[in-house]
């Protein structure tokens, strides 16, 4: 079956600073890489590069990102925050808040892993993968790159979720447009709170959808292993772990590789 994005008409419900253009092509290696490529020359913010399928997609640590063509959402977003650059760590989380607002006027309830695990029911959706580069102090640009499994959930080979997909969820695949047109509200419309009124409402939000908070936790960063209780994020977005002596260590780059289970939403 035929499932068609009409980049007009996405664009026409976009929320600035996600405003577009909206380009879409059948086949591409990243959108990431299109999206970088493009910052380079000179592109606005809100320009948005999706692709049926990615043949060198990739998700955090260079992790290759599977799909088959036509099953998933697979889009990246320019973004030009006016923010230095040691000061973008909230960018991530505004993202992943986006991205989850966005599925929930779908109707689909999604719980966030920091910093970028999309979760349903115990599974995982999707991911958010965000890259900056800088000049100076001054931040250049940012890429938001996002895959949501929309029809079919791509095997994982030794992941830490269970993999699922939009049609599952709700009973029956949704088009990938009104999805698409979803997400990207919800992207634009958090980013724009991000940059008008600061961090705080972004954290509250992340808060308020965080799978990890009060749960044991094994976080990898570099070549050490941290173990202990996940309390939220600071102000800066990086990832709370009380350790068994009671120390508080926040974690900014790092990797969530053990987690207590996260059992299924309650029915009903």
């Amino acid at each position: 079956m035929s499932d068609r994005i009409d980049t007009d008409r996405v664009q026409a419900a976009l929320v600035a600073p996600v405003g577009g253009p909206v380009v879409w092509a059948s086949a591409v290696g990243s959108t990431n890489d299109l999206i970088a490529m493009r910052a380079r020359e000179g592109a606005s913010e809100g320009l948005v590069i999706g692709a049926d399928v990615q043949t060198r997609g990739r998700g955090r640590r260079g992790r290759a990102w599977e799909a088959t063509a036509g099953d998933a959402l697979l889009f990246s977003v320019l973004l030009r925050p006016s923010r230095v650059a040691g000061d973008v760590g909230l960018l991530p989380i505004a993202a992943a808040v986006g991205v989850a607002e966005g599925l929930a006027e779908l109707g689909v309830a999604v719980g966030l892993v920091w910093p970028n695990d999309l979760i349903v029911d115990g599974k995982k959706l999707g991911g958010i993968l965000c890259e900056l580069s800088s000049t100076g102090q001054a931040l250049a640009w940012a890429v938001v790159g996002v895959g949501i499994n929309v029809r079919a959930s791509p095997l994982l080979v030794a992941g830490r979720w269970e993999p699922t997909n939009l049609a599952d969820v709700l009973g029956t695949p949704p088009a990938r447009e009104v999805v698409l047109t979803a997400v990207l509200r919800g992207l634009g419309t958090w980013c724009a709170r991000w940059y008008e009124t600061g961090d705080a409402p972004v954290l509250r939000a992340f808060a308020g959808r965080d799978l990890l908070a009060g749960r044991n936790v094994q976080v990898t960063v570099g070549e050490s292993t941290l173990r202990g209780v996940a309390i939220g994020l600071d102000a800066a977005g990086a990832l709370q772990v009380r350790t068994a002596s009671g120390a508080v260590v926040a974690v900014s780059s790092g990797e969530v590789t053990g987690v207590d289970a996260i059992p299924p939403a309650p029915s009903g």
